[in-house]
């Protein structure tokens, strides 16, 4: 991998801050071609860019959405799980799931904004 393609994924997650975590064995053949067709059809915004992260010796294939809703609509249609962009491994161990690791913020009590 070329180290301009690291920074056009980098890019990439800004925009598709939703990530759905599927096994990699439903990912491949005929099943990327049905995933593909299936967010052309109802509109859903994920991303070309995909990788594999390994939890529990299991692979598995991270796939990436632009709307929270959009993430949600595909794990109904096919299963999966979620997974925050904070999860993934780091350094010599990109491709590990730190599965469970993420802790959302607490909420400043003086933010009154919808999300």
């Amino acid at each position: 991998m070329s180290h301009q393609q690291t920074r056009i994924e980098r890019a990439a997650e800004g925009s598709f801050p939703y990530w759905v975590c599927l096994p990699e064995e439903k990912c491949t053949g005929s099943n990327f071609e049905k995933h593909q067709e299936f967010c052309r059809k109802h509109g859903l915004t994920l991303s070309k860019h995909s990788h594999s992260v390994v939890w529990q010796g299991e692979w598995y294939q991270v796939l990436r959405f632009a709307e929270q809703a959009h993430a949600a609509r595909f794990m109904q249609e096919f299963g999966g799980e979620p997974m925050h962009p904070s999860e993934r491994g780091k350094g010599k161990h990109w491709a590990k799931w730190k599965k469970g690791t993420y802790k959302p913020k607490a909420r400043n009590p003086y933010d009154f904004s919808e999300d």
